[in-house]
């Protein structure tokens, strides 16, 4: 097998293929089927014979046993014609000059001269050794115009009779009979084995370009996902980078208030008190990002796109009081967004961690993205909701646009794997897909984590 450098370059140019390719054996199936169909051959062409006697003048005709197994062997080499393609070649020549020379009454029957022209060209279109194919058919061809030449000069030694051509004065061309009658051999010859030899390169050649494209579609395959699983992996890693800030905003809070809290301890207990359950809010939801961050790194595969160590100056992660300002850039680059905001609870989004108002931010501009880059239409709905059910409190964003979509912009569908990655952070489930009778649904609802509550340490009473 070729790399595939080296076959794009002969089939980009137009060349037969090189000489070191070998065209892969057929199945198992088609051997199977090359094997019936050779039998259902055979009992036509008996058939055949047999109508032909029935027709033909008796003191012509011959003998009937003779005719089946001449038939039958001019037609049986096409069973294993894949699997030995140079060998059925040689047994078919060798049968048709016999059989030519012996008993031309069947050898000139439609049937053998088709199942001769099979072998031809199937010698050709199948045989790996293209060396010993060269060699082989050399020796045929020369074999069978020897043969032509031999039966015309010949003709009463091989068949037993003269060639009993007219005199030149009693046709109606200008060439000599006997001219006329080996020209006319020739060209039919040539035309026949040109013919077979002509139809197999062909199909030789197809086969082995044929092999391009498979090896070229395996390669887009292969492309394909390599750049879909590096877009996972760069989502991840982006959101990974997003939580890890988030996290440190809330140890950074944890550590200013514990220190303000033992400051004013001594003189204000209460408001010591206050800062503690600060404390307390800011490590419980640094803990809950920080389980989030770990879930995305342990999907994290090697291979990421950022060199490691590499430092990457970053604006403080945007959050649900950002929608203002996404909704604006939206309506800059053409396309008006509506906001509707629905809570189960007043003030329930505002409350909202920093991670999960991030993850509902970036899906948020992620779906209004996808409604300006691959739609036609000039608005949008953004709306933000908030309930509650058995499995405890959600959080949703849906934007939703009536347009069509946009020709010649189907994108890559990274950015709709990005949206489904940060829902699957959150334990969210996502509904994306086109609306009836027009336009474009992206929904995600994540799942707001309940509170803990950490039971206080009992103290023990001093001995």
């Amino acid at each position: 097998m070729m790399k595939l450098s080296a076959l794009r370059h002969y089939f980009l140019s137009g060349d037969f293929p090189p000489p070191e390719w070998e065209r892969p054996m057929p199945d198992a199936r088609l051997l199977r089927r090359d094997a019936g169909v050779t039998l259902l051959v055979m009992l036509i062409a008996v058939l055949g014979m047999e109508m032909i006697l029935s027709f033909g003048p008796s003191e012509q005709a011959p003998d009937r046993t003779l005719s089946y197994v001449a038939t039958c062997a001019l037609i049986a080499p096409l069973a294993v014609r894949r699997r030995f393609p140079i060998a059925s070649m040689l047994v078919l020549s060798a049968f048709f000059l016999g059989f030519g020379t012996w008993m031309p009454q069947v050898m000139m029957q439609l049937a053998p001269q088709i199942a001769y022209f099979v072998g031809l060209y199937s010698a050709v279109t199948w045989a790996r050794d293209r060396r010993a194919l060269r060699l082989a058919l050399t020796g045929v061809i020369i074999a069978m115009f020897l043969w032509v030449v031999v039966s015309i000069t010949n003709a009463k030694l091989l068949f037993g009779s003269d060639l009993n051509l007219p005199m030149a004065i009693e046709t109606s061309g200008f060439i000599d009979p006997v001219l006329a009658y080996a020209g006319y051999n020739f060209l039919v010859n040539l035309f026949y084995f040109g013919g077979a030899i002509f139809l197999g390169l062909s199909s030789w050649r197809s086969a082995w370009q044929h092999e391009i494209v498979v090896a070229q579609a395996q390669q887009l395959r292969e492309q394909s996902a390599e750049l879909a699983r590096r877009a996972v992996i760069d989502e991840r890693l982006r959101i990974a980078r997003e939580l890890h800030d988030v996290v440190a905003h809330h140890i950074s809070a944890v550590g200013v208030q514990a220190a303000a809290a033992r400051m004013v301890q001594p003189r204000d207990p209460g408001r010591a008190a206050e800062l503690m359950r600060g404390i307390e809010d800011s490590a419980r939801q640094a803990v809950g990002e920080t389980r989030s961050l770990l879930r995305v790194l342990r999907h994290e595969e090697p291979g990421g796109s950022e060199t490691p160590g590499t430092a990457t100056h970053r604006s403080p992660e945007p959050g649900l009081a950002d929608l203002p300002a996404l909704i604006e850039q939206s309506t800059r680059a053409g396309v008006r967004v509506q906001l509707i905001v629905v809570e189960h609870r007043a003030g329930f989004l505002d409350s909202l961690g920093a991670g999960l108002g991030l993850a509902l931010y970036r899906i948020a501009a992620e779906s209004l993205a996808n409604v300006r880059e691959h739609s036609t239409a000039r608005s949008a709905v953004l709306s933000l909701r908030s309930g509650i059910d058995e499995t405890g409190e959600w959080a949703e964003v849906e934007v939703t646009d009536d347009g069509n979509p946009r020709p010649g912009t189907g994108g890559s569908g990274f950015g709709l794997r990005g949206i489904r990655e940060r829902a699957e952070l959150h334990h969210g489930l996502v509904d994306i897909g086109a609306r009836s009778p027009a336009g474009w649904r992206s929904r995600a609802r994540l799942r707001v984590p309940s509170p803990v509550r950490v039971e206080p340490a009992t103290q023990e009473s001093a001995p």
